[in-house]
């Protein structure tokens, strides 16, 4: 079954390179770092900006891809820290809610995957840490300015990765798993700036609306499914997001009310 969706890999769109398909480590790299690699050390090479959707395609491609057992995470932890989140994610799972345990991250809920996906990913591949540092300096991935890793860092990745390759165990025993995500109509950066817009815009409004108003139980309206389309009822304003089910959970964490 696996080759027969070699030429469909990967199933999540998002910002990465292709590596080779005999490969078992995937590349995370947080922040705008910048350093060659051979194509032959990785499978997927990709770059994570957000806690969240970025955390669910990357999700998604690796246990559609069961040549993946490792996954080095590697740069520098940037505003959103989605560095922490995909950590954590690795180390405790997620709660109930599909929010991920432990992390300091903004908003880290994985609403468009399952449980399922989550354990299997956890499962399947064993996570090399190497983000250097792990304090955030506040900015975020398209504000950052891009760095080059220098030799020191580079070397120490091309060490873990070779420990990998020695280490690799081959394909994981079970069949991909074909994990269904709402495609976004944006690039990476444009979902992101999207999410900063949508926190900003709700932030403001609990600063200018009185609590009541704030605190309605109104659900948002529904105007288009297929290109995420919504009425939010605190202010009326029509608005696109990336994900619906994830700006219900970033309304209610903003406003500190429950599902």
């Amino acid at each position: 079954m696996f080759g027969s969706i070699r030429s469909h890999w990967p199933i999540a769109s998002g910002s990465y390179a292709l590596g080779s398909m005999n490969s078992p480590i995937a590349l995370a790299v947080i922040g705008r770092a910048i350093f060659e690699l051979g194509k032959e050390h990785y499978c997927i090479r990709g770059h994570l900006r957000s806690a969240n959707i970025g955390i669910e395609k990357l999700i998604a491609n690796v246990v559609s891809n069961p040549r993946i057992r490792f996954l080095i995470i590697c740069g520098r932890e940037e505003g959103h820290m989605p560095g922490n989140a995909l950590l954590c994610l690795a180390q405790n799972g997620v709660n109930d809610d599909m929010s991920i345990k432990g992390t300091q991250a903004q908003l880290p809920y994985l609403t468009d995957i399952t449980p399922e996906a989550v354990a299997r990913f956890r499962e399947q591949v064993k996570v090399i840490d190497l983000v250097n540092p792990k304090v955030s300096d506040g900015a975020i991935d398209w504000q950052d300015p891009t760095f080059n890793f220098d030799a020191d860092r580079l070397e120490e990745l091309e060490r873990a990765i070779a420990e990998c390759e020695r280490a690799d165990p081959g394909l994981y025993p079970a069949a991909p798993m074909l994990v269904h995500l709402p495609e976004p109509l944006r690039t990476s950066s444009e979902l992101g700036k999207m999410l900063e817009s949508q926190v900003d815009r709700i932030s403001s409004l609990m600063l200018r609306m009185p609590s009541e108003k704030l605190n309605t139980s109104s659900d948002y309206i529904i105007v288009s499914d297929e290109f995420q389309v919504l009425i939010d009822p605190v202010d009326g304003t029509l608005i696109q997001v990336p994900s619906l089910d994830f700006f219900a959970r970033m309304r209610t964490y903003l406003t500190g009310q429950e599902l």
